[in-house]
């Protein structure tokens, strides 16, 4: 079966409902060829499943699979998985990533309690961002990770903003230092030589296409308004 997921022709057919269904809304009945295929073999899923968290399932290993497969082929091909919770606000993706449990979910939404019908999120997991000569897009996948968010859509990419907890509220732009070590951590970096140079490269053009914040922030809703009035072109 094919699939349009963030503009590439992908094909491979999943095993179980759980994956199948998430996939539906992607699925590709155009003319162009195929861009990136995909065979995960069962054994493999099963030794994944046996090395994740307790009450993984078999299903659920099969996405993370796929996953993975997927957001590895595409660093060659000027693309990559930024983990975050990616939101559209006025057109425009802003993509919120932090590590587990600082509460990128928690913060996008925020937004949806603030801004309400302004925002959608794209994806709450695994968006991946694909980058053009002028500019960068951002796409939803059928990966969801867990969260049950995972949509067909995709805008231009603002910004990308790196969240910290705190106790109050505060953003400012990231350094170049700061944006490298996080986008690291953010995409699949266990990678062959040959393709972390790809990856390089992509970390490259994007930080000359997209704005990046480093935002410190607690639960209360003024963070929302406080990042916003700093990502969002007035």
């Amino acid at each position: 079966m094919k699939y349009l997921i963030a503009d590439f022709v992908t094909e491979f057919k999943p095993r179980f409902s759980h994956l199948s269904n998430l996939v539906k809304p992607f699925e590709y009945l155009g003319s162009r060829q195929t861009d990136i295929f995909l065979d995960v073999k069962s054994d493999y899923i099963e030794k994944l499943c046996s090395k994740m968290a307790k009450g993984t399932t078999l299903a659920q290993a099969e996405e993370f699979a796929y996953a993975t497969a997927f957001n590895k082929k595409i660093i060659k091909l000027n693309a990559m998985l930024v983990h975050s919770s990616a939101v559209v606000y006025e057109g425009r993706a802003y993509l919120f990533s932090a590590g587990t449990g600082v509460g990128k979910s928690t913060h996008t939404k925020l937004w949806q309690k603030a801004f309400e019908d302004k925002v959608s999120i794209i994806n709450d997991d695994k968006p991946v961002v694909k980058i053009y000569k002028d500019k960068c897009i951002a796409y939803g996948t059928p990966f969801d990770g867990g969260s049950g968010i995972a949509n067909n859509a995709s805008a231009p990419l603002q910004a990308i903003v790196f969240l910290e907890r705190g106790e109050c509220n505060s953003i400012r732009k990231a350094e170049t230092s700061e944006i490298l070590k996080n986008l690291y951590f953010s995409t699949v970096h266990f990678v062959t030589g040959e393709i972390a140079d790809s990856m390089l490269k992509n970390f490259e053009m994007l930080i000359n296409h997209a704005d990046f914040y480093i935002l410190t922030c607690n639960t209360d809703i003024s963070a929302a308004y406080i990042a916003k009035d700093a990502i969002v072109p007035s």
